[in-house]
């Protein structure tokens, strides 16, 4: 079964814990890049109100997926929702792949498990995990 660990960060944490996970799983590690990169004004201005809605943005780079049986949607969580790179990866998920999807946070749980779950299967993805880590600092 050959694995991505898929992945957007703004300030550090989701890279270092998706570059560990993508290690210890023997993974192929992918950045997602917005075109538009967010600044911390910018994704509390714009990046929360369009985490809410579940908006896409254009992506820099936009990953092949279709290679992968596995893959590991790593985010943050912005406003109790994932970063919109999350939801732009999302409709990239080749149909078929099993998705875990990884949402980090520095302080509570979010609530969006559901709706996570419903946009990962609309690609025709079975979801193997919802998941929300608190990473270390």
């Amino acid at each position: 079964m050959k694995t991505a660990v898929v992945y957007y960060s703004l300030g550090g944490s989701t890279r270092s814990f998706a570059r560990a996970e993508a290690q210890a799983r023997n993974a192929d590690l992918i950045e997602l890049k917005p075109a538009k990169p967010y600044r911390l004004l910018t994704a509390f201005v714009r990046g929360c109100p369009a985490a809410i809605r579940q908006q896409t943005v254009p992506l820099a780079n936009r990953p092949d997926l279709s290679g992968y049986d596995h893959i590991v949607l790593m985010a943050p969580i912005w406003a109790d929702h994932p970063a919109p790179p999350f939801n732009s990866a999302a409709a990239l998920l080749p149909a078929g792949a099993e998705v875990e999807a990884v949402l980090l946070s520095g302080g509570g749980k979010s609530s969006t498990h559901g709706k996570v779950r419903a946009l990962i299967e609309q690609q025709g993805c079975k979801v193997a995990d919802v998941r929300d880590v608190r990473p270390h600092r």
